[in-house]
């Protein structure tokens, strides 16, 4: 008999099998790494989450402790002979008890007291000021420092200016917030080592400021100059804010109507759903007008034929809110097996002047801000407008929520309603949420409002 030959199989070297065991190794020890940062991570977010809802219990309790020690005895009564620490715990005790008035006369002394380059002190007696409304009071406490090559002293100013914003703007002083907002950014900027998120932060609330500030002006009939000039202001601190931009657009409307039409022109390349399109067709005529006066056709002829295109745009792609009315007339939640369904009913009138000869409603059902179903319903074409002024307008029969599986989830769902005559311009006319009615039996009529 012929044995078969046995194959054998290739000798493992030393060296082959010491990198397999290092290779085997270091996949362990890169999982133990991968493994170990996921975890740090997750332990970190757990505990920034408990710090931030426990805070106001750890808060509560801090106070509660703080007035059993200062209700037992009068701790400034011999405070003028203590160094700087002691008067620095003390008003941070009256701080935290509620006792602004001793913990103002504390930080008084420790301020005093306070050694060279510290400003500890400085911030907690003008923040204790800025508390009890003495706003003038904490400013002069700032100005009082001179401005040196010190970090201590950049975060004193930046953190106290920012409170002082704070406090200004609570009490609708827009202007002096964003005075002190300004001064703020001034001397975060001089930090080398800057938070992006506090600096965007800073920036905000400029902005947020001049645009408040700007919306008093116009409310109350002021110098649209004025407004226009804070918006400005607020613009140089957020250049891509189109809400400022459109502010200005309809305020330039009437001051600068060709300034009026750059943004009108920008922002209609990237809001156009949201642009008032009369303002816009205001400015062109100003415009035209002035350049008929300064004997320049051609551009005149420009304004002129844009007014026309503009009118054109308006007709075929934009719906304005104020032209049409929407009404929930009555929505019914039924049971099918184990889903629900909402079947709505909606009344749409046309109360414009012209008739509409296209148009859609979209509805987006929604839970907790994500959208769940859409569903578009066209209500208006050429065969059959929505006439003007019709009184009795059009019904509109809508299913939605054909994957709603409890009753419990009925409460976070909400209903946006948009319109449209081309689906990049779409128009949110109005939301509403499910009835609360609704949630106790499986059929049931209601006559909500949006």
């Amino acid at each position: 008999m012929i044995k078969e030959k046995t194959k054998r199989e290739p000798e493992i070297t030393l060296k082959q099998e010491l990198q397999g065991y290092i290779k085997t190794a270091g996949i362990s020890f890169l999982f133990a790494v991968i493994f170990t940062v996921l975890l740090s991570f997750h332990s970190r977010s757990e505990m920034i989450k408990n710090l931030y809802s426990n805070r106001a219990d750890r808060v509560q309790i801090e106070q509660q402790i703080a007035k059993q020690i200062v209700n037992h005895a009068d701790l400034t009564s011999s405070l003028t002979g203590k160094n700087y620490a002691v008067c620095i715990n003390v008003g941070d005790l009256y701080y935290a008890a509620g006792d602004m008035q001793r913990a103002e006369y504390a930080y008084h002394l420790a301020l005093e007291k306070s050694p060279n380059g510290t400003f500890a002190a400085h911030q907690k007696f003008a923040t204790v000021l800025i508390t009890q409304n003495k706003t003038k009071d904490a400013e002069e406490v700032i100005n009082d420092v001179p401005d040196i090559n010190s970090l201590k002293l950049v975060r004193f100013k930046t953190r106290t200016y920012i409170i002082l914003g704070d406090k200004y703007y609570s009490e609708s002083k827009f202007l002096k917030a964003a005075e002190a907002y300004e001064k703020a950014n001034y001397y975060y900027t001089r930090l080398k080592k800057r938070d992006r998120y506090i600096h965007e932060s800073i920036k905000k609330r400029i902005v947020s400021s001049y645009i408040e500030a700007a919306s008093v002006i116009i409310e109350k009939g002021g110098s649209s100059s004025d407004a226009a000039r804070f918006l400005k202001k607020a613009l140089k601190y957020d250049p891509d804010n189109l809400n400022i931009k459109y502010r200005l657009a309809l305020i330039y409307a009437d001051l600068d109507p060709i300034l009026a039409i750059d943004f009108f022109e920008e922002l209609m390349q990237k809001i156009p759903q949201e642009i008032d399109y009369l303002a816009f067709g205001k400015a062109l005529i100003k415009a035209a007008n002035m350049m008929d006066i300064q004997n320049n056709q051609i551009q005149a002829k420009y304004y002129r034929y844009r007014i026309h295109s503009l009118d054109l745009y308006t007709q075929n792609k934009v719906v304005y809110k104020n032209d049409i009315n929407i009404d929930l007339k009555s929505l019914i939640v039924k049971k099918i097996f184990f889903t629900y369904q909402l079947r709505n009913t909606y009344k749409i009138k046309n109360v414009s002047t012209e008739d509409i000869k296209k148009l859609y409603v979209e509805f987006v059902l929604k839970k907790d801000d994500k959208v769940k179903q859409t569903v578009v319903v066209p209500c208006a074409s050429k065969k059959l407008p929505l006439f003007a002024n019709d009184t009795e307008g059009r019904r509109l029969d809508v299913v939605l929520g054909s994957k709603i599986f409890t009753k419990r989830e009925l409460q976070h769902y909400t209903v946006d309603i948009y319109l449209y005559k081309d689906p990049k311009f779409k128009t949110l006319i109005g939301s509403h949420i499910i009835p609360q009615k609704s949630y106790y039996s499986s059929k049931t009529r209601v006559s909500p409002h949006l």
